[in-house]
């Protein structure tokens, strides 16, 4: 029989290994333990065989851990269940011990679970619906230190405002990320990642690889006189290429997908972009070497974008992302194969936007298309509901039709204003010494400027070298100065956004039917996406609504369907 007792699930995500990091694993596994401690709770022993959750590597690092309190934290806990990962949470199946321990709960070898946050275990929808519906089927108790749950349906909607917050907040690290490697960026340097065939110095410049540069090199010139990825790849795979991952601990050959974004890389010629930052590595680094030349590269270019192929991959994803609402997972039939996205005879709209645009009237395939013109349809010859097909007119009367009995209760309601007031208030306060910060910087740099200019006011001659450094020394200043207000302005852009976005989350939840009426096809995705699971095909060939389980009690079952 399985001991008795609460499994600890602790997660540091790599995107999350900056100064504001949240909770590292020693510091929950701690809270874990005071909490269980406090609440009178038992942790359960590790399994016999727990190679599934670590490996002999793992807790060699967590022997020679440099921080004395945590390596103490590591060693007093080796005895229990507890489950260390170090991977992001904002993709779903990513984290195998996360699909590990579900697997666990699904055999009803794990029954309790403890975290220190909600955000520990999960940063996707996907993943948390999964987790939700373990609890509407009483196969797992939820507890977390510092939020309080119990298996009702009130407390399940909070949990699920939580995640999106929490949702938010890594969407927001995101952009924070961005902004920091943007401003290292603007000083010229390499990100962490280097590139093929390069390393990264002690100064962040790229300076090419001591032994795989000539390799590639090789490898740019078999390109340019028309031999095929294929050879290359024998190629550069024969002489011994690999590339070391510092996160998993492994090399790995050069594979063909790799290789053709390599060969379509600005920065192996000579520049390197990144955002709305343009360097010129041959002008700013004295480490860098380029691998061909500018001509040679736009030849490659050349050649890529005249691909018949890769012309028609990327006129493809232009239409789903415009006008498919639904993902290829989320129609499916009654034997679990999923509906996918078509346009029959995609060239008559092709012609009259043509005719519209000679006209100056510009349109695009969005514009233009209308729903019952879109299909979704079943291509997989083993489902017995084989071509089977639903335009989107279909399916927006039987969305339509759910939304017409969906209510949020009046308390719930207010109890998600709250939440949503407290967070805004907190995100503005947030930003508030953000722009403070940014602004001190700013005066410093003007300081240091006029500092500058005054000690060197003797440089008059506008020929001299001397007065082409001086000039760019000031010309730097400015350009600091400029990219700290761009800060500004997209702190109080993506404030406005997130107010109004959470703001119309919250009309949405009363006026979800009105807002569907009139949404373009991306605000339909988004509206889909917040309310639904999937919609499934029943064996009458009825579409049937699939509401997420922490939104059931909303809708009118009756009305869930056709």
């Amino acid at each position: 029989m399985e001991e008795l007792g609460y499994v600890i699930y602790c997660r540091k995500s790599t995107d999350e290994s900056s100064e504001k990091q949240q909770q590292s694993i020693p510091d929950q596994i701690k809270a874990c333990k005071e909490y269980a401690k406090r609440e009178w709770i038992k942790i359960k022993e590790k399994l016999t065989d727990f190679s599934m959750f670590e490996n002999e590597y793992e807790i060699e690092k967590e022997n020679n851990e440099e921080d004395i309190n945590n390596r103490r934290i590591y060693l007093e806990t080796r005895n229990l269940f507890i489950i260390k990962e170090q991977e992001t949470g904002k993709i779903a199946h990513k984290r195998k011990k996360w699909r590990a321990l579900i697997n666990l709960i699904k055999a009803w070898k794990v029954k309790w679970l403890l975290s220190y946050s909600p955000d520990r275990q999960s940063r996707n929808m996907f993943e948390w619906w999964e987790l939700i519906d373990l609890v509407d089927q009483w196969l797992i108790n939820l507890k977390y230190t510092n939020f309080h749950f119990e298996n009702s349906p009130s407390w399940k909607m909070m949990l699920w405002i939580w995640f999106v917050f929490s949702k938010q907040y890594s969407d927001k690290l995101s952009e924070d990320v961005i902004r920091w490697n943007k401003s290292k960026l603007s000083s010229w340097k390499s990100l962490w990642n280097y590139k093929h065939w390069y390393i990264i110095n002690e100064q962040w410049f790229h300076e090419p690889h001591p032994h795989n540069f000539n390799i590639i090199k090789e490898a740019f010139q078999m390109k340019l006189n028309w031999i095929s990825e294929t050879k290359i790849l024998q190629f550069i795979n024969a002489s011994w290429y690999k590339r070391d991952y510092k996160k998993s601990w492994e090399s790995k050959e050069m594979s063909k997908s790799v290789l053709n974004s390599m060969l379509r890389d600005d920065f192996y010629y000579w520049k390197f972009i990144r955002w709305d930052n343009t360097i010129d590595l041959i002008e700013t680094s004295t480490y860098y070497k380029p691998m061909i030349t500018s001509e040679e590269f736009e030849l490659l270019n050349y050649r890529y974008e005249n691909n018949s192929i890769t012309k028609s991959k990327l006129k493809k994803k232009d239409i789903y992302e415009d006008i498919a609402v639904f993902d290829n997972n989320f129609i499916l039939t009654h034997d679990n194969y999923h509906l996918t996205f078509s346009l029959p005879n995609i060239k008559r709209f092709y012609s009259k936007i043509k005719l519209l645009n000679e006209k100056w009237i510009i349109k695009e395939l969005k514009d233009i298309i209308k729903p019952n013109q879109i299909n979704y349809r079943c291509a997989n010859s083993n489902s017995k509901y084989y071509n089977i097909s639903y335009s989107m007119e279909d399916i927006d009367k039987v969305i339509l039709n759910a939304l017409e009995g969906f209510k949020v209760s009046d308390d719930h309601y207010k109890i998600y204003v709250n939440y949503v007031n407290k967070k805004l208030d907190e995100v503005i306060e947030a930003n508030k010494e953000k722009v403070s910060s940014i602004n001190l910087q700013i005066w410093r740099l003007k300081s240091k400027k006029n500092q500058y200019i005054k000690n060197n006011m003797h440089i008059k001659e506008k020929n001299t070298d001397e007065y082409e450094v001086y000039n760019n020394e000031k010309n730097e200043y400015d350009r600091k100065i400029e990219f700290l207000r761009k800060e500004i302005n997209e702190i109080d852009t993506g404030e406005r956004n997130q107010i109004l976005e959470l703001e119309m989350f919250i009309d949405l939840l009363n006026n979800a039917k009105e807002y569907y009426k009139k949404a373009t096809y991306v605000q339909k995705k988004k509206i889909v996406k917040i309310l639904f699971l999937n919609i499934k095909i029943d064996q009458k060939k009825r579409l049937r609504i699939q509401v997420k389980p922490e939104l059931e009690t909303c809708f009118n079952p009756s009305w869930l369907g056709m």
